[in-house]
């Protein structure tokens, strides 16, 4: 993977993505893998914004047994194996706890009968997976396996649990790469940092797009007779682009902010789902009574999610409003845990969409359903679609519909999507330099830092510490390892000592604090 703008303004291609998260990602690859010539193109790093700040974990749609709405389960189902397939090195099974009691719906009667209606429609679940990666059955499990799972279960009133299987991401970020990565070995054509500022229409057909080079400040014109916008909250104003418009023209559906803390304690051995007290009141977005996950990350343990309305709150404000509601909520479940704002560690965040009036429900409710939108049957501009995924474990499926109506648009000779049964390419192995020296207070070699700037595009500290190596995983690298991943960049990028100075301040800011207002208002 290089960034190189002149493959990228050279040519037109069949079909130019915008939008480097995990969405965007499946596109480009379905698409290359289907033949057709693709760019990709991402405002920021790959996978910066809302596909890494999840809970990271990948549902099988156990939930929507309560709905009645079998379709969604088994899509679910089926996409959760297949990224338990084609990509074992960042997908893995995760053990899930929630407790029974009473006589209602939580009751180890209706629970019992919900895991076991589960693993019949999940029935062929582990075919093609790796031995290590097979789910088991659902099962009741006791009171006292209950709270060695999860201590905090302890002082709570409950007379068992119910445990069934999921599957965690490992590191999203890294599994953004492998996707893009595969798509760059195909042909692909990779930009990051690169900013679309409009959509480039001729005689009702779009032609490509506008985009600023952000490193270094020109315009530059990408050709393509077809573009995908998967960009999140900024898809609607690009899309007005195209006709001309501004985004405040068009209809925008609504967002909330999303944001998961994470805690430097190790809470469970599992997974756990707790239902909050919330009334409607204290949680619009969901209306009261969602489920608190506690998710296991080695020492740490990330829990989430909290919703609300995106607002005129700066981003620090309303994070801050966040983790504190978090931290009430969960202590008001389960008081045994005692946490407080000291025990946090890191939060993530990112927008979602609202139903907003584009499906059935309340229109303050999170989006249930994808949008694929084909702007040129509208009338407004062939060969512009509008992507937009609601879940990280079904964006594959989605890509996979979003590249048949590009195929369909472009007269292109039909070809079936191949990605759930094509392997993802690992991580490459580590630089085999054993005289490269190791950083201070980090495993992580000089060798390995130089890669990800030559080789996977990486053009700020951030992107090498957060999303090339695990250096900044939580609770985060000291200073001092810092300056020294700053310095053997500056070697490679150019940087003077004020630079590596700034590089530095913002990663430390952004590990420690909130992230850039940008992407959360």
């Amino acid at each position: 993977m290089r960034r190189d703008l002149s493959a990228i303004t050279s040519t037109t291609f069949d079909l130019l993505v915008v939008g480097g998260g995990i969405q965007g990602a499946w596109i480009a690859w379905d698409a290359s893998l289907r033949g057709l010539s693709v760019a990709l193109v991402e405002r920021d790093d790959f996978g910066a914004g809302i596909s890494a700040n999840s809970l990271r974990i990948v549902h099988g749609g156990l939930r929507y047994l309560t709905r009645g709405d079998l379709p969604r389960m088994r899509e679910s189902i089926r996409e959760r194996s297949t990224l338990l397939r084609i990509a074992p090195r960042w997908v893995r099974p995760l053990p899930v706890v929630v407790p029974t009691h009473g006589a209602g719906l939580e009751s180890r009667r209706a629970l019992g009968a919900a895991l076991r209606l589960n693993d019949l429609v999940s029935r062929g679940r582990n075919r093609g997976l790796l031995d290590t990666h097979q789910l088991p059955n659902g099962r009741l499990i006791s009171r006292e396996e209950c709270v060695r799972l999860f201590p905090g279960f302890a002082p709570m009133r409950l007379d068992g649990g119910a445990l069934w299987y999921d599957a965690r991401i490992e590191y999203p970020e890294r599994l953004i790469l492998a996707i893009l990565r595969a798509a760059s070995e195909r042909g692909a054509v990779l930009g990051n940092y690169l900013d679309v500022v409009g959509i480039v229409v001729d005689g009702g057909a779009v032609r490509g797009v506008r985009a600023v080079d952000r490193p270094g400040g020109g315009e530059l014109h990408i050709g393509a007779r077809s573009v995908a916008v998967a960009a999140g909250p900024r898809t609607g104003g690009l899309v007005a682009s195209a006709a001309g418009r501004s985004a405040a023209a068009i209809r925008r559906p609504g967002y909330a902010l999303g944001m998961n803390i994470v805690v430097g304690r190790r809470l469970a051995e599992a997974a756990i789902g707790l239902r909050a007290r919330s009334g409607p009141a204290e949680d619009p977005v969901c209306g009261g009574g969602r489920f608190l996950f506690l998710v296991p990350d080695g020492d740490l343990t990330m829990i989430g999610t909290w919703y609300a309305p995106c607002s005129d709150e700066t981003g620090s404000e309303l994070l801050e409003r966040g983790a504190e509601t978090l931290l009430r909520e969960v202590n008001d479940v389960c008081p045994a845990l005692r946490l407080t704002p000291g025990d946090v560690v890191r939060w993530h965040a990112g927008q979602l969409p609202l139903k907003a009036g584009v499906e059935r429900g309340r229109p303050d409710a999170l989006a249930d359903r994808p949008r694929v939108v084909d702007h040129g049957a509208r009338g407004n501009a062939r060969g512009l679609f509008a992507v937009e995924t609601v879940k990280f474990t079904t964006a594959r499926h989605v890509a996979e519909q979003a590249v048949d109506r590009v195929l369909a648009t472009l007269k292109h000779p039909e070809a079936g999507s191949r990605t759930a049964r094509t392997p993802l390419p690992c991580d490459p192995p580590p630089p085999e330099d054993h005289t490269s020296p190791g950083l201070p207070g980090s495993s992580v070699r000089r060798s390995e830092i130089v890669r990800a700037i030559r080789e996977e595009m990486a053009l700020t500290l951030a992107d090498v510490a957060v999303r090339r190596t695990d250096l900044a995983a939580p609770p985060g690298p000291s200073r001092s390892t810092l300056v020294a991943v700053a310095q053997i960049a500056g070697e490679e990028l150019g940087w003077d000592e004020a630079r590596q100075t700034s590089e530095v301040e913002t990663l430390m800011r952004g590990l420690l604090g909130s992230p850039p207002a940008e992407s959360v208002a």
